[in-house]
């Protein structure tokens, strides 16, 4: 199920809404389509029906790929933690939007990877500005506020999935640590979203967990010492052997 990476204003704008998704995905109830469902759950609670309208109408947006993001609803239904379930989030998040994908997989990664302690808003200036552009000339050009506004919502989405922390205006890169339950859904939603389990090890959607490769390869022995699947490596060659089919089966195994 290869996904590309998809801009949208909305999802930028108004951030990741993890408690409102988590408490959706919580209650969902499959006899009701999407939208009543975000309106049995989300309906009444804030304070102005044109925010209560936003909320929906975002995390319908968010709901276009309903198929494929199934197995969060499952791991959110299971009663998976905020915490855990908030990681697997990220993981889709930064796999289908755009251009969270290129912040998380290249910017704060390779930061990270310097050892990069504090970043602001202006460090990211340069950043957005070059993603913007690579959407191509019939794309609307960003105002200067613009840019300014979505170097802003960058940081408050990175800190928002975990990946920054820090309430003012001066972030600091977090640590994660995910549990072997969240490391085993990656391992399966990467090889759906890679196509191929093959390609699992060595994909750069592991980099939104600040886990390079060297990093993915210590954490799949640790996973195969504990037999919760098979990685094998011989030199150049690497046998991946997954125990569930797919992101939702591992899901459903998950949260039994």
């Amino acid at each position: 199920m290869k996904v590309h990476p998809e801009w949208s204003q909305r999802l930028l704008r108004k951030g990741v809404l993890v408690k409102e998704t988590y408490e959706v995905f919580a209650a969902w109830d499959d006899s009701l389509t999407e939208s009543q469902n975000l309106k049995a759950t989300l309906s009444g609670r804030y304070s102005t029906a044109g925010w209560e309208r936003e909320v929906e109408s975002t995390l319908l947006r968010r709901l276009r790929h309903i198929k494929l993001i199934r197995p969060l609803i499952v791991l959110a239904k299971g009663g998976m933690s905020v915490a855990d379930w908030r990681d697997c989030l990220r993981l889709w998040i930064g796999a289908t939007e755009q251009p969270f994908h290129d912040f998380g997989t290249i910017w704060l990664f390779l930061e990270h990877e310097k050892g990069r302690y504090q970043v602001r808003t202006d460090d990211v200036h340069a950043f957005f500005d070059k993603v913007a552009q690579a959407r191509g000339p019939k794309a609307k050009a960003f105002s200067d506020y613009g840019k300014l506004r979505g170097a802003r919502d960058l940081l408050r989405m990175a800190t928002e999935l975990g990946m920054l922390s820090g309430l003012g205006p001066v972030k600091t890169f977090a640590s994660i640590a995910m549990s072997d339950d969240v490391t085993m859904f990656y391992a399966h939603m990467i090889a759906d979203l890679e196509g191929n389990p093959s390609k699992m090890p060595e994909s750069k959607l592991w980099r939104l967990a600040y886990m390079s490769h060297p990093a993915v390869h210590v954490a799949l022995l640790r996973l195969h010492q504990y037999k919760r699947l098979n990685y094998e490596v011989a030199g150049n060659i690497v046998q991946v052997g997954l125990p569930f089919s797919s992101a939702l089966e591992c899901a459903e195994k998950v949260a039994a």
